[in-house]
């Protein structure tokens, strides 16, 4: 008989009761030292960024072990829908994925077929994985509607087709949690600058709005305080308040300005 097998956590379940908003930082390159200074910090949850940023799975998931035990929550963007994205992130321990571009119900659906046990999903059980605390335990029914609570799928609504398709998309169930990529969805429609600001807002508000009455977990990149407000106030939770690469770019620039200008140096 197994004992000592810890019960699996619900850890953004858990943020989300004992703080009314969770803040997170977008990683491209990130470091071990850098995360441990975010967990230092008071950040909640981490976003590694594989559909835009060169670090391999392992160096994910070994990252991402690292998140979990600081207390953290690891959030992994995926390149695509597939299995061996899916199944490999979630058996590491990854708590969240993240699914861009995506365009209607039936993907949600293959999302869910994917990320989620039985009967929710059709996720392939492995019984010495990070994703269950490697192992089982003495009831491993319990076991894994324990990791389905603890494993958040979330959709990315980032182009006009999803944007019609979004309350199909908002009722499949298994999918808790929405955000949108308002770069990408401006640019598909040739907006820039303030035109993309003027004609997207309304439907990003709209995205947030349903998400959030349809009882789902909102997130959103926050580019400025008063766009955290605005968003705070439609109901978003989890904020990502920067992109690694930027922060450190605008922090070593503002520390050679400063003794660039004390010694008067160009």
């Amino acid at each position: 008989m197994v004992t000592n097998v810890p019960p699996l956590r619900n850890r953004l379940g858990d943020l989300l009761d004992e703080h009314d908003v969770l803040f997170g930082v977008i990683c491209r390159d990130v470091t071990l030292t850098e995360i441990e200074l975010m967990a230092q910090a008071g950040f909640h949850i981490v976003w590694f960024d594989m559909e835009h940023g060169p670090q391999s799975m392992a160096e994910i998931l070994a990252l991402g072990r690292m998140v979990t035990h600081l207390g953290m929550v690891p959030l992994v963007r995926m390149p695509e829908l597939a299995r061996t994205q899916v199944q490999r992130l979630l058996d590491g321990g990854i708590q969240v994925l993240a699914l861009p571009d995506v365009r209607s119900a039936d993907e949600a659906k293959r999302f869910v077929e994917l990320g989620k046990y039985p009967p929710l999903g059709g996720r392939g059980v492995s019984s010495s994985s990070a994703g269950t605390a490697y192992s089982m335990g003495a009831d491993p029914e319990q076991r894994l509607r324990e990791a389905n609570d603890a494993t958040h799928l979330m959709v990315m609504i980032e182009n006009d087709e999803a944007y019609e398709a979004l309350d199909e998309i908002l009722a499949v169930d298994g999918i808790n949690m929405v955000t949108v990529g308002p770069m990408d969805w401006s640019v598909s429609l040739g907006l820039y600058g303030d035109e993309a600001k003027t004609r997207q807002t309304p439907k990003i508000e709209r995205v947030f709005t349903k998400a959030v009455a349809a009882g789902k977990i909102s997130s959103a990149g926050a580019f400025s305080i008063e766009q955290a407000a605005h968003f705070h106030a439609l109901g978003v939770r989890v904020f990502f308040v920067g992109v690694d690469i930027l922060i450190k770019r605008q922090s070593l620039i503002d520390r050679l300005t400063q003794f660039q200008n004390a010694v008067g140096a160009p």
